[in-house]
Parts: C-alpha cells; sequence; structure tokens
C-alpha cells in the first residue's frame, strides 16, 4: 500500500478522437496503478536507504524498477513525485506536533491490543490512515514492500491514493502484543483513486515496534505475502454490469 504525500500520474495520450475508448485508455490507467506503486505516493527514495532501504537484484530500489514498467506501458506517460524528506528531516520533527492530542504513554498490552484492534476492525486504517495517532511516536517510520516513509508523509499519501470506502481490509486472526513489539495478519483488497478505480488484492502482516521505556509505536514494517509484480497481477476493473474484471492488459505487460 503506497503511501506519503504525492502527485498522481498525469497522462497526455497523443490521440485525435473527441472521445477516448477504454480499450485506449487502460494502458495509461495500467501505468498509473504501476506508478502509484512505484512512488507509494511519494517514493522516498532520498529517505529509504539511511533506513536500509529494500533493493532488487540489479541494485535499484522497487520504486525505481517499477517506475520503469509504468514509463514502458504507458508508452513514456509522465507522471511527477512529491519530493521525499531525509531520514534527518524526519527525525527532527519530534515527539510533540502542534494541534495533536497527547500520547498514551505507558499503556497496558491488553489496552493497545483494543486499539489497534479497533483501528484496523472498524476503521480499516491501513488504507483509510484513520489510525490512533497517540500511540505513535512522531519520529515512527514506516516500511512497506516499496519504501519507508515518516508518520505524516504515510498517512497523507494512504488518504490520497487509496478509495477507503472502496477498498476491503480483514483482521486474520489475532492481533499480538508484547512489550517490545505488536504483530497482526491482514487480507485486504486496495482500490486506487485513479482513473477506472483498479482494484489489487494482497495479504500480509505488520510488525510494529514499540519503545521500551514510552511504550508508544516507533516502527511499522508491513510484509507481503505476494511480491509486488503478483499484486499488480490481480488487478480488477469494475465491468458495466456492476461486476468485477480482470484488467485485461495486466498478463501481457507484467510477465
Amino acid at each position: 500500500k503506497m503511501r506519503a504525500t504525492c502527485l498522481l500520474p498525469s497522462f497526455r495520450p497523443n490521440t485525435t478522437k473527441a472521445t477516448m475508448t477504454t480499450a485506449t485508455l487502460l494502458p495509461f490507467v495500467l501505468a498509473g496503478l504501476i506508478a502509484a506503486f512505484a512512488a507509494r505516493c511519494s517514493s522516498a527514495l532520498s529517505f529509504a536507504p539511511d533506513l536500509g532501504g529494500r533493493t532488487n537484484h540489479a541494485g535499484r530500489s522497487r520504486a525505481e524498477f517499477l517506475r520503469s514498467i509504468a514509463a514502458g506501458a504507458a508508452g513514456g506517460a509522465v507522471f511527477s513525485l512529491a519530493s521525499a524528506p531525509t531520514a534527518a528531516s524526519a527525525a527532527s520533527s519530534g515527539v510533540v506536533v502542534a494541534g495533536l492530542k497527547p500520547k498514551l504513554t505507558n499503556l497496558s498490552d491488553d489496552e493497545l491490543k483494543k486499539i489497534i484492534a479497533s483501528d484496523m476492525i472498524e476503521r480499516s486504517f491501513l488504507v483509510s490512515a484513520d489510525l490512533t495517532r497517540e500511540i505513535y511516536d512522531e519520529r515512527s517510520v514506516f516500511t512497506d514492500e516499496i519504501d519507508s516513509y515518516p508518520i505524516d508523509k504515510w498517512v497523507k499519501g494512504t488518504q490520497k491514493l487509496f478509495v477507503a470506502e472502496g477498498s476491503r481490509v480483514d483482521l486474520v486472526g489475532d492481533v499480538n502484543v508484547s512489550p517490545t513489539k505488536v504483530e497482526f495478519r491482514f487480507d485486504e483488497d486496495l482500490m486506487f483513486r485513479i482513473p477506472f478505480r483498479p482494484v489489487v488484492s494482497l495479504s500480509g502482516s505488520v510488525v510494529l515496534d514499540r519503545d521500551a521505556e514510552s511504550g508508544l509505536i516507533t516502527g511499522y514494517r508491513e510484509i507481503w505475502d505476494q511480491d509486488v509484480n503478483a499484486v499488480l497481477k490481480t488487478a480488477k476493473m469494475k465491468a458495466a454490469d456492476g461486476s468485477m474484471k480482470p484488467f485485461p492488459i495486466i498478463g501481457g505487460l507484467l510477465k
């Protein structure tokens, strides 16, 4: 799930028709979907390396790899990314931020478990970013299969990238809490806020690190059961009859 503040892809296809057909638009929509995955709505390429950012076998970040696919799929479609913060700027944000509620420090394991379970079950925070921020340190870092982000970027990007009311998030099993970490599994369908509202499906787990003194969450790690390419291949879009149909060009572009 791609987070942090972003500028979604801007497509300028070369066509002389007054109205573009679905078949004409689909490659550009797919490129937008891939670009969204690549950006995770911010890319954070200057942020991730300081945190041990993930790279693929060719030595490039997954964001760079997916952006190259997006460019090819769209035939040179243009998309831009917001500048990413450095690790230093994220750390300098401090624990107290104006306008936020006081932090809930030193909660018991049971209290923390109830809050996180509620954020998952009632608010689907993985797609809505509607989390209980009082349990998170403002210097916490959110890491997924694409990149790493400071909490502000994760929240803003998630809200801009996903259509929460069109997505589904299920908590699988229980939320396991200890003094040092929180773990739980999820299964979800993600609807993207781009043309045709494509939906992808994935499952995985989340590990939250806790500070030993304050009990606040200092790190978020999202681990997918599938790789990025496999997730993209699950993309579907709503057909005229209201049912969800596979993207007809996914198999050809993502092999």
